[in-house]
């Protein structure tokens, strides 16, 4: 049996209960502006119902009964005018308090699904990013968040208001004659088809339009990440007319889009315009037989006249609501993107850490390990070389949580992996990797990103044996100066030294290292390695080495080869083998 598809409209109605289901800690104050929009509702009825009369009685003169009140003539100069002016004051209260409730709810349901993106972004894998452009990423937390923002922050206000508006007048019509009602109001039906047709295309074209806005994004972020290559390379007309190729393929989906949902609103107002008129023509036929129900008509258009502006409304913000839909997708999209359980028992100080026969496949079936074995206790170096792609970054991914074995195992004091909860593991080793990753706060920030709440005290003795001390203080704010985007105040050697104080701070039994002093000049590696040499003592280090010395102060050395272990020994060792780590030597360890 196949499998039941949904309809377009039904999964636009389940994308926009959900939603909705942001909205749920504040269902008081939905319920409060629910009251003050039925209120507005009921002032803007009674308004229409008086019409009528009130038109009738100036004409003819007479007295005036409305909701069991008798106003008599000598009172239609003063007490109806003050009522009417009662409802009108009424009714903006209402929709004020009904309008600043809805407001509020709106951005606090926006802010706990801006909350629940980020909190998804932050645990998805990496292999979940490496699938993904991160302007277009960049896209969906932007453009389309806002595109959610304005169509929730909108609807839910107008929504409620204006049908319970719209409701209302219609039960205004309804009690003056139900036989014109239901001649006016015969086209509401007929409304269903061409909503939910509209619904379908404008939604489909608001996604593609918004995935095309994150392919424009993705582009620019791209050619701005390289523009130095651009420039360089005086790519500056090709750039510009890929992006122009690619704005037009937006441009040419929003064309669509736009065209669909401004067809929507003259199709309804056509069909209200229809109803109208089908009042008018009826309703003329009963004055003209009964003249007494002039004024019942007066009433029942001035209520169908009303409804202009709800249902106005309405079909405005159901293209906009419409386009949010297709950006909500996007996001949920984001929010469901599977996540790796974080389960297992907590890992203790390294002691020994065993790869055992270790395999790893990419999704193209491609194989970086292939049965990879070592290992490393605690207090011991161990230095991984190879080759440029013999899997040396792969083993450190798999330690880091970032990815899991074909087959084999990884274990951490005799446990696996597996059986350890990811966060617990992370707690115990630090990893400085070649190019440091620091954020745009202030150099202390940085630092607490290993240990949160760590004290000045702390911070400086951990700058002082990264030998990073005297720079930063004579930064101008000391350890409150702002390091910039990704570091970008400080220098190559003074970021890596940040990097290696942060590590000091961990104080971890487990050191990773991808050499971090191999893009350094001489001198500022010189600096950066004395800071080094000090946090590797006494730990279990496992280094990426590129260089000659690193390899050599090594008290083991692991060599890889297109994902497999071929040596493994001391320096001396493998050079009296004449191997492959020879081969490694003669080349000066490239990769």
């Amino acid at each position: 049996m196949t499998a039941r598809v949904k309809p377009p409209l039904s999964v636009g109605l389940a994308i926009w209960w959900r939603l909705v289901g942001f909205v749920g800690p504040q269902k008081g104050q939905v319920a409060l502006a629910t009251l003050a929009g039925l209120v507005a509702a009921l002032a803007t009825a009674a308004w229409a119902r008086l019409l009528g009369p009130l038109l009738e009685a100036v004409l003819k003169g007479g007295a005036v009964t409305l909701a069991g009140l008798t106003f008599e003539p000598k009172d239609l100069a003063v007490k109806l005018p003050l009522a009417v002016v009662g409802m009108a004051t009424l009714k903006a209260l209402a929709t004020w308090v009904h309008s600043g409730l809805m407001t509020s709810v709106a951005q606090h349901a926006l802010a706990r699904l801006r909350r629940a993106l980020y909190d998804r972004v932050l645990s998805l894998p990496p292999s979940w990013f490496e699938r993904r452009h991160s302007g277009e990423l960049l896209s969906r937390f932007t453009a389309d968040v806002a595109q959610v923002e304005f169509a929730v922050g909108t609807s839910l206000s107008s929504w409620l208001k204006d049908t319970l508006q719209t409701l209302a007048l219609l039960g205004v019509c309804a009690s003056i004659d139900g036989r014109l009602f239901l001649l006016t109001f015969l086209v509401i039906p007929g409304m269903v088809l061409p909503v939910s047709r509209f619904a379908r295309s404008a939604r489909k074209a608001a996604t593609k339009g918004q995935a095309s806005l994150g392919a424009l994004t993705q582009l620019a972020s791209e050619h701005l990440a390289a523009l130095p290559v651009v420039q360089a390379y005086r790519l500056e007309p090709r750039a510009l007319s890929a992006f122009d190729a690619e704005q037009e393929r937006y441009l040419a989906v929003m064309r669509r889009s736009l065209f669909v949902r401004g067809a929507f609103t003259p199709t309804t107002e056509f069909l209200g315009i229809v109803g109208v008129a089908v009042a008018l023509v009826f309703g003329a036929r009963q004055v003209a037989l009964e003249p007494t129900l002039a004024g019942h008509l007066v009433s029942f258009l001035a209520a169908a006249l009303l409804m202009y502006q709800p249902i106005k409304a309405l079909s405005g913000n159901f293209s906009q609501v419409v386009v949010g839909l297709g950006a909500a997708q996007r996001l949920f999209e984001v929010l469901d993107a599977p996540l790796e359980p974080d389960a297992g028992a907590e890992a203790g100080p390294l002691e020994t850490l065993t790869f055992d026969d270790v395999r790893f496949s990419y999704g193209d079936g491609r194989e970086a390990l292939q049965g990879v074995s070592f290992s490393v206790r605690a207090g011991e170096h161990v230095a991984l070389v190879g080759a440029s792609g013999a899997g040396k970054s792969t083993v450190v991914s798999l330690l880091l949580g970032f990815g899991r074995p074909s087959s084999g195992t990884v274990r951490w004091n005799g446990q696996p992996l597996t059986a350890l909860s990811r966060r617990s593991v992370r707690d115990h080793l630090a990893w400085v990797p070649q190019e440091p990753v620091l954020l745009s706060g202030t150099v202390k920030e940085n630092l607490e990103l290993a240990r949160e709440g760590a004290s000045d005290d702390d911070c400086r003795l951990a700058l002082t044996r990264a030998h990073a001390r005297a720079f930063v203080d004579a930064l101008p704010r000391g350890l409150d100066e702002r390091v910039g985007e990704r570091g970008a105040s400080l220098s190559g050697g003074q970021r890596q030294r940040l990097a290696i104080a942060r590590a000091f701070l961990k104080s971890p039994s487990l050191l990773v290292l991808d050499e971090p002093t191999s893009a350094l000049d001489a001198e500022t590696e010189t600096e950066v390695q004395a800071g080094l040499s000090e946090l590797m003592q006494g730990r279990a280090v496992l280094v990426i080495a590129h260089r000659l010395a690193t390899v050599r102060a090594a008290d083991r050395i692991v060599v890889l080869e297109d994902g497999r272990v071929v040596e493994q020994g001391t320096w001396d060792e493998l050079l009296a083998r004449q191997g492959a780590f020879t081969t490694l030597v003669a080349r000066g360890l490239p990769g």
